[in-house]
């Protein structure tokens, strides 16, 4: 394995950066000619898309690439990982499936269903990452953990609680022994101190749990396994055996490892490779990735970088990698492992952090206001405005923002603590990832990030937590080095550039009116090396915007041909058949009213509720010209209604209620129910619907979608229950109609329009394919 010619070092690479003292990373000139192909997917994309790959139908992470069977603990401890890169989404099934697996006594087992000690702890880790997201300020928990969570009455922390009380239950002598003897006769050996790494979870589960006697008995463990004679054997399986080591830094025991990370760096070949155990010549994936890890913790990047180009070289296409490489291989050498990508990409976290070290002086506080990126973020702000920078650096953008505009308030989120230091003052510093920010939902006006997406191995993960925190209708923005100018400068292994179009596709999806700006940098003009992608987060349409979408070039015109000529679409036909002649209807949010209108002509006596002034004006418009009496009330369906109760025989509303938050939907169907005598009914866009689903996606991805934000639900029926009402019945309408929503060319467009031709209306009906989801109920009657 020596003689394998790499490329340069990162810390070479960083020593090089801070020499030419360049104004960022990524702008030193390659020398020669450079290929202007864009490089695939960077090592941790390629390991990150792997894992992803490896749940299972039945839950939980796999044990290796060929396995159908998953395994707890691997799965426990690669959450926290998943949901540091930003896969909250896969985290989470994870989560759910690792409390539901959890043994009565609190334990967790093997693959072979045998509870460990070892498993539970790594499981324990898992449990407590998943509750500190979702215990983190302002978050939506249900966006996080998925429907029905909330009501299961039972949370990570619950199982995290049973767990640590598990792993005390297993301690002799209360720790004082430590766990006792688990792994006599293992093969390969595996020495008792591994168990040390139970400890670092058992003691943060102490702190959330405020449970102080979870750490007395770790720290009781801990000084026994720290003069147990198996402790740090060089000749152990590295995995093993930097277990112990991560475990014992995390303790503040680094003082213990020093001379057996030296033992290694001495024993590390030059290609960065470190033999498997004692006497092997293969190298064991998992524990290089691992010895990486430690290296960096003690501040030793030298030997992690070089142990990182090794495994960088090693990957497989997949973007997994094997159990071990070299002349008689014997760990897993023939399978993927799902722990060795988790390790690597940990090290790579920590590979980051220690580049941006060693290139923080270097790196410039200051950006001259003239330059065409700060110029372009000042012009993204105005006064009063709350600003953050989302892998800040020093801050000097934002520092360029605050000189403009001093009563903004400016917050960097950086992962480096070592640049974060030379935020100026007046400034919020927070230590955070692109993926993973310590912020609230819905709280910024202007999110930025300037050449810092580059670095992200999520970049799909990282526009979504910029948009995120962002407020409704605030801006996101984007500053970065575009793909097709690739190899104009030389870069650190992990970079890539953002594809033009892609990087559009990322931010339609949470944002509209995205647009792309070349921008000149410092003496470079305009030339498309640099570009500033921006939009606004998807927000709730104002009566305008509502208008712009609703209205149709043909108007008023358009309606009234329609109305005279008999036109009754699938979901008119519904309230239509739900009211009677001489009733008393309200229509809540009535848009143009075009629905209230073919009521009014069928002899109800209507009532149009909207908040559009303008929408109000051309229903009127319409009823006079139809000749048909039409009352119109100018008001907001999230306030109280101003009409009496009971007041009307039918209360109703279409294409309103999905764009309402749950606890508006919630209020705006009480406010129906007390105003009706009898009946409610409320049409929404259906969210079963995968024509509807697919259809929508499609136009978001190509900033098509005009109608802001919904907030799908899969049923009204607690609703209606909430708000005294019965549900007579649910359904959905307009299936065909769904199909819409896609392009006539869209392959699942003409499957499912064949599909529908092929089956009876009733098959269809069961299917709950609509466009529309109908409830209907009526007022409780007192027995």
């Amino acid at each position: 394995m020596k003689g394998i010619r790499m490329a340069p070092t990162v810390i070479g690479l960083a020593k090089r950066t801070a020499k030419l003292g360049i104004a960022g990373l990524g702008s030193v000139v390659r020398s020669g000619s450079a290929s202007r192909a864009q490089v695939g997917l960077s090592a941790p994309q390629r390991a990150l898309r792997w894992v992803r790959s490896q749940e299972s139908e039945t839950g939980g992470i796999r044990v290796h690439s060929e396995s159908v069977c998953s395994y707890p603990e691997v799965t426990g401890y690669i959450v926290p990982t998943l949901l540091h890169y930003g896969e909250r989404e896969l985290a989470f099934r994870l989560t759910r499936w690792l409390m539901c697996i959890q043994r009565g006594d609190g334990s967790y087992t093997s693959p072979d269903g045998d509870p460990y000690v070892f498993d539970t702890g790594q499981v324990l880790r898992g449990l407590l990452a998943a509750h500190e997201l979702l215990s983190d300020r302002g978050r939506d928990r249900a966006a996080y953990a998925g429907p029905g969570w909330a009501k299961l009455g039972f949370s990570p922390l619950d199982a995290a609680r049973r767990a640590a009380d598990y792993l005390c239950s297993q301690m002799v002598d209360g720790g004082r022994g430590g766990f006792g003897t688990r792994y006599q006769g293992a093969s390969p050996t595996v020495p008792e101190t591994v168990h040390l790494y139970v400890l670092p979870p058992l003691i943060r589960a102490s702190e959330l749990l405020g449970a102080p006697q979870y750490r007395d008995a770790a720290l009781r463990c801990l000084d026994s396994y720290a003069s147990h004679p198996d402790l740090l054997r060089i000749e152990s399986l590295t995995h093993f055996l930097a277990y112990e080591m991560e475990a014992l830094i995390d303790l503040g025991r680094a003082d213990l490892v020093l001379p057996a990370l030296a033992a290694l760096r001495d024993l590390q070949e030059k290609d960065g490779s470190v033999r498997g155990a004692g006497g092997a010549q293969w190298v064991c994936t998992p524990g290089l990735a691992q010895l990486a890890m430690c290296w960096y913790k003690v501040g030793q990047p030298e030997p992690a970088d070089a142990a990182m180009r090794w495994l960088e070289a090693h990957q497989e296409p997949s973007g997994g990698f094997r159990g071990s490489y070299g002349p008689r291989a014997e760990y897993h050498a023939n399978v993927e492992l799902p722990w060795a990508a988790k390790f690597f990409l940990d090290a790579h976290r920590l590979r980051l952090n220690a580049f941006f070290s060693a290139v923080a002086d270097a790196l410039p506080s200051d950006i001259d206001p003239n330059d065409g990126r700060a110029r372009a973020v000042v012009a993204l702000v105005k006064p009063g405005d709350r600003v953050v920078e989302v892998g800040c650096g020093k801050g000097r953008f934002l520092k360029v923002i605050k000189d403009a505009y001093p009563d903004v308030e400016c917050v960097g989120v950086d992962v480096s603590p070592e640049l974060l230091k030379s935020v100026p003052p007046g400034i919020e510093a927070l230590e955070g990832s692109l993926e993973a920010t310590p912020l609230p939902d819905n709280s910024f006006d202007v999110v930025l990030s300037v050449e810092a997406i580059e670095h992200s191995a999520n970049p799909e993960a990282a526009v979504a937590e910029m948009t995120r925190i962002a407020k409704p209708g605030g801006t996101v923005a984007i500053i970065d080095k575009q793909q097709a100018h690739w190899g104009e400068a030389e870069c650190p292994p992990w970079e890539r550039w953002p594809d033009m179009d892609g990087m559009k596709r990322l931010l339609n999806t949470g944002c509209d009116g995205v647009t792309a700006e070349l921008l000149s940098h410092r003496h470079r003009p305009a030339d498309g090396l640099m570009v500033l992608w921006s939009g606004r987060k998807r927000s709730r349409l104002n009566d305008s915007g509502w208008n712009s979408v609703i209205f149709d070039q043909k108007g008023q015109r358009g309606i009234v041909q329609r109305l005279r000529y008999n036109s009754m679409p699938e979901w008119a036909q519904v309230i239509m058949l739900a009211t009677s002649p001489g009733e008393r209807v309200l229509e809540v949010g009535s848009g143009t009213g075009e629905m209230s209108l073919r009521l009014a002509q069928a002899g109800r006596q209507v009532t149009v509720l909207d908040y559009s002034p303008d929408s109000l004006k051309l229903t009127k418009a319409c009823a006079e010209e139809l000749g048909v009496p039409i009352d119109a009330v100018l008001a907001d369906a999230t306030k109280r209604l101003p009409f009496g109760d009971a007041e009307f025989h039918c209360v109703w509303s279409s294409g309103v209620l999905e764009f309402y938050s749950p606890e508006e939907r919630a209020a705006v169907i009480t406010e129906m129910a007390r105003t009706s005598s009898d009946r409610v009914l409320v049409m929404v866009s259906n969210g079963a619907s995968l024509a509807y689903r697919a259809g929508k996606q499609n136009q978001v991805l190509r900033g098509a979608w005009a109608y802001g934000p919904e907030m799908l639900a899969p049923t009204l029926r607690d609703e209606f229950g909430a708000a005294g009402l019965d549900v007579v019945t649910e359904y959905t309408v307009g299936a065909k109609h769904a199909l819409k929503f896609l392009p006539s060319s869209h392959p699942l467009r003409r499957e499912l329009e064949a599909w529908m031709d092929a089956v009876t209306r009733s098959e269809l009906d069961d299917c709950h394919q609509g466009y529309l989801l109908v409830t209907f109920g009526r007022k409780h009657r007192e027995a």
